[in-house]
C-alpha cells in the first residue's frame, strides 16, 4: 500500500521537489499539499465532511519557518486536535526543514507526535530514510 502524505510549507518550489521526489520512489501515495499551518488545519482537520484516507496513518512533512502558525505550533494544535477527535487520528510527522539548529530539533524530539527531522533539500537518500522512518513507526505500532 502506498504511503499518504500531506506536505506543509510555505515555499512552492519545498513542495514540488518533494511532489517529485516522492513520486520517482514508488512508494508514496499522492502527495497533498499545503501552504501554511493554518492552510492545513483548515483544509484537513475542519473540513465538513472530513477527508477520508486509507487505513494506513499519514505522513506529514512539515516545514517549521512558515508565516502564521509555525510548524512546532501547528503540530502543537494537531494534538489538541486529536485528542478532541476533530483531526486525522493516525499520522507520522517529520519536521521538513532547513533548519540545522540544534533547539529547533530538541524542540522537535520533545514533541509527541514528531517522529522525526528531515533537512532541506530532500535527495533521494533523504526519500528512503523518510520511508524507512514511516515504516519502522507503522511496523511500531503494529507490533
Amino acid at each position: 500500500m502506498a504511503i499518504p502524505v500531506i506536505v506543509i510549507d510555505d515555499e512552492q518550489v519545498d513542495r514540488y521537489t518533494v511532489k517529485r521526489r516522492l513520486a520517482r520512489h514508488g512508494g508514496f501515495d499522492e502527495v497533498l499539499e499545503a501552504r501554511s499551518g493554518d492552510a492545513f488545519l483548515i483544509d484537513y482537520c475542519d473540513r465538513i465532511p472530513p477527508i477520508e484516507f486509507d487505513s494506513a496513518p499519514v505522513l506529514i512533512l512539515i516545514d517549521i519557518n512558515m508565516p502564521g502558525r509555525n510548524g512546532f505550533e501547528t503540530v502543537e494544535e494537531l494534538q489538541r486536535r486529536q485528542d478532541e477527535g476533530r483531526a486525522p487520528p493516525s499520522v507520522v510527522v517529520m519536521m521538513f526543514t532547513s533548519s540545522s539548529n540544534p533547539k529547533d530539533k530538541q524542540r522537535a524530539k520533545a514533541l509527541p507526535l514528531v517522529n522525526g527531522y528531515i533537512e532541506k533539500p530532500i535527495d533521494a537518500d533523504g526519500v528512503e530514510q523518510v520511508f524507512d522512518l514511516y515504516r519502522s513507526h507503522v511496523t511500531g505500532k503494529a507490533a
